[in-house]
């Protein structure tokens, strides 16, 4: 019995990875020197509803930055990240993050939801534009 369970779970998760392999044939981040653009390719969306972007920084917690809702299959999606390099990380609000990963939650209507491989980027702001963006933050 404990055999048949575990080779049950063992197949479950070996068909959960080929389904996300299967739904996304990419994701890719790039800095554009101010924001950083993720782009990504479905080829089977299934039931998915929607995608949830996340963010990691040196910290190597994902954590939420937005929801793209799927268009259905074989789409491309490209979702540009306005925040992530202005992102306050250390207690005294200094910019302590240059390099951030990403990750797609798959989230569908009739299944667990998924997860993609990650993709990372680095970025280094030069301090004129680090000093401007601190200025501008004070004021909002």
């Amino acid at each position: 019995m404990k055999t048949l369970v575990l080779s049950l779970v063992l197949l479950a998760t070996i068909a959960t990875a080929f389904a996300v392999e299967d739904a996304v044939e990419y994701l890719r981040a790039r800095s554009t020197g101010t924001t950083v653009v993720l782009d990504w390719r479905s080829s089977d969306e299934g039931q998915m509803k929607h995608f949830e972007i996340e963010r990691a920084g040196e910290d190597q917690v994902f954590r939420y930055v937005a929801m793209v809702t799927a268009k259905g299959n074989n789409s491309a999606y490209q979702f540009t990240d306005e925040e992530a390099f202005g992102k306050r990380d250390a207690a005294d609000g200094a910019v302590t993050s240059t390099y951030f990963t990403y990750r797609l939650k798959l989230v569908y209507s009739d299944q667990p939801a998924s997860y993609t491989a990650t993709a990372g980027v680095s970025h280094s702001v030069s301090s004129v534009r680090r000093t401007w963006g601190m200025i501008k933050e004070m004021f909002r």
